[in-house]
């Protein structure tokens, strides 16, 4: 199905959608518009960790090398616990001055989120210093989680070093920890660029010989592109990868306008199905203008097909693919339909709720000026909320709409 690339083409190429005035008015309905109030939550988690003040001071730097604290004492919700290991982790947010952490206990760590809660020995604990407000994240990962393709645990907690606040962060459970502990997968792997694996780990409890053949699942992927098209591809392709699941992802990119997804996404291995499945990551760049690469690079690859980034050969031969692409507009159209208006409504007033507490503590929003953004506000917060909000009601109805009316 080809679009009217002369009516769509600002779609792909603004920030959602933009200069509509009047027909915003005429689109979302009254009972619709946000309710961002206090709900009267509470900052729901706390981490504090002492180190030497060489090292502290050292954390602050902003060269982008990385910094491992060794044994370190963590006071985590109320109970004092031992760290073997407190490294920064991350590529880009390394350069700022509030760093991001993986954390290594010897005993485990509780945490909640709303009703929801979990104790880990090992976590990650995002600094957000890339993510605009501090709610792409949080944003992305619900709607995910609305659509079925997100299980990580996620909760905002405030941050002390030495006992000096440090802002907030997100604490996240680990990929690896989710797909092999809870899900029983035998492996994980991070795609990185140019069909390479950046990260691969394997069940303790996986033979030699099958993590090997998994491993080749990933290799065979690729090289089938080369090899098959149509129908006959995707019967090749969906021995190793559930197709659907990948491209629901691929699509939530598209509408999320994720500027950066290619190198992150793991892939794990479903063993009800012994297939690929995705576990979405990182999603800081959300609702850019742009992929990372260009849009005019980008349109050039994929033409005008509703796909967002033209980095990785799978994407672009799902969206050049005749018989793929049908099916990959079957997937957006289900998950559009999926997020209607009033679940995007729940999902960014929780967002709302859960940052609230946050925000009015002053010590902690003002670390928002060592961020990317350059800081950040209540009013700043509510105000791109709504718009963001806004665009995003208006595009979905635009597709939808669309495809209801050409598939």
């Amino acid at each position: 199905m080809l679009l009217n690339l002369k009516f769509v083409l600002p779609l792909l190429t603004l920030p959602l959608l933009t200069g509509v005035g009047s027909v915003r008015c005429s689109i979302i309905p009254d009972k619709n518009e946000l309710n961002l109030t206090d709900k009267s939550n509470t900052i729901e988690n706390s981490i504090s960790f002492f180190t030497t003040e060489s090292d502290y001071e050292s954390l602050k730097v902003t060269d982008g090398g990385k910094v491992s604290l060794g044994n370190s004492i963590a006071i985590i919700n109320g109970d004092t616990l031992l760290a073997d290991d407190i490294s920064t982790r991350g590529g880009s947010t390394l350069l700022f001055r509030r760093k991001s952490y993986s954390f290594s206990l010897k005993s485990e760590a509780s945490f909640r989120h709303g009703e929801r809660k979990e104790t880990f020995k090992k976590f990650y604990a995002l600094s957000l210093s890339m993510d605009k407000n501090y709610c792409s994240n949080r944003l992305a990962f619900e709607l995910l989680e609305r659509i079925r393709l997100f299980g990580l645990f996620y909760s905002f907690s405030e941050l002390h070093i030495n006992g000096n606040c440090e802002g907030i962060i997100m604490v996240i459970e680990r990929p690896e920890d989710w797909a092999i502990k809870k899900k029983n997968s035998p492996m994980i792997i991070r795609r990185g660029y140019n069909e390479n694996i950046d990260k691969i780990e394997y069940s303790k409890i996986v033979e030699k010989a099958e993590a090997e053949n998994f491993a080749n699942y990933f290799k065979l992927i690729y090289k089938s592109l080369k090899k098959h098209e149509g129908e006959d591809l995707y019967e090749t392709l969906s021995q190793w990868i559930d197709l659907e699941n990948y491209m629901e992802w691929l699509a939530f990119n598209f509408l999320a306008r994720n500027g950066d997804y290619t190198d992150e996404a793991f892939l794990y291995i479903d063993p009800a199905v012994n297939k690929f499945k995705i576990i979405p990551w990182d999603y800081d760049d959300l609702f850019e203008p742009s992929p990372h690469e260009g849009n005019a690079k980008s349109r050039k690859i994929l033409g005008d097909k509703l796909i967002f980034s033209s980095e990785d050969k799978l994407d672009i031969i799902i969206a050049n693919d005749p018989y793929l692409y049908k099916i990959y507009l079957v997937q957006l159209k289900e998950v559009l339909e999926q997020l209607p208006d009033e679940t995007l409504k729940e999902v960014f007033e929780n967002t709302y709720a859960e940052l609230y507490p946050y925000y009015s503590n002053n010590e902690i929003i003002s670390m928002s000026g060592y961020d990317s953004h350059k800081g950040t506000s209540l009013d700043k917060l509510e105000t791109d909320m709504k718009s963001l909000f806004d665009q995003l009601k208006i595009t979905y109805s635009y597709y939808l709409n669309f495809l209801e009316s050409g598939i």
